[in-house]
């Protein structure tokens, strides 16, 4: 799965990436950790209204849904879509054809089982700065206040060699899209075969991961992104 992300980085890097505008640039602040189950606003490139970086708020809200409370509880369910059954749960199905995005992160983190002990993990872009997610959205209008929300998930799949390692028990990973093939996922025209032909696990020879300190209290602080053990790098 994936529910904590990072984005240690700054608006003009961001631009630069995905040459896109960045509408919401001065509302943004970098951030080593990001926890989904606290709905972040977090920098999201898709094609809606125009091909530019806006801040959606992560935790996808279907547009059919009918008040705030049970957007809540839906929330937490849907920080994450499976890629092999997207086009089938009435949350996603919608979404994954016409409002597909991008979420650009520095990393993300992941927890790998040992016996009785869970170990925390950061995964992060081997050369290059960013890992280009692959997600869909929504727009939902709350009933209560009349006010326009854009929410977000994060498409995960199966697992490759390095991420089974440290992710040993769901083995499952974020779905990522190759940087040349950015333009193609966030094209509204694509057909369904065009989008399932996307949404293969990529291998890991463009990820690297270590082991880090276990998260307590406040962890967006760049020492939470120290390594404890370098000789046992990946």
């Amino acid at each position: 799965m994936c529910y904590y992300t990072s984005v240690k980085t700054k608006a003009s890097d961001l631009i630069k990436a995905v040459e896109a505008p960045f509408a919401d640039q001065d509302s943004f602040e970098p951030a080593y950790q990001l926890n989904g189950f606290a709905h972040p606003d977090m920098p999201v490139l898709s094609n809606d209204q125009d091909r530019s970086i806006k801040l959606y708020s992560w935790g996808l809200i279907p547009g059919w849904v009918k008040d705030w409370s049970d957007a809540e509880k839906l929330r937490n369910q849907t920080l994450n879509a499976k890629s092999e059954t997207i086009f089938e749960k009435p949350s996603f199905r919608n979404a994954i054809v016409k409002n597909r995005c991008i979420i650009p992160v520095t990393g993300f983190f992941e927890w790998k089982h040992e016996g009785k002990e869970k170990l925390p993990h950061y995964i992060h872009p081997k050369e290059h700065p960013f890992f280009y997610l692959a997600g869909i959205y929504s727009h939902w209008k709350s009933t209560f206040t009349g006010e326009w929300m854009t929410t977000f998930s994060i498409i995960t799949a199966e697992a490759n060699e390095l991420m089974a390692s440290i992710h040993n028990t769901k083995k499952r990973m974020p779905l990522m899209i190759d940087q040349q093939n950015i333009n193609a996922w966030i094209d509204n025209d694509l057909p369904k075969a065009g989008i399932i032909e996307l949404m293969q696990p990529c291998d890991d020879c463009s990820m690297a991961a270590y082991p880090i300190q276990k998260i307590t209290g406040n962890s967006n602080v760049p020492e939470i992104l120290n390594p404890i053990q370098p000789s046992t790098l990946f």
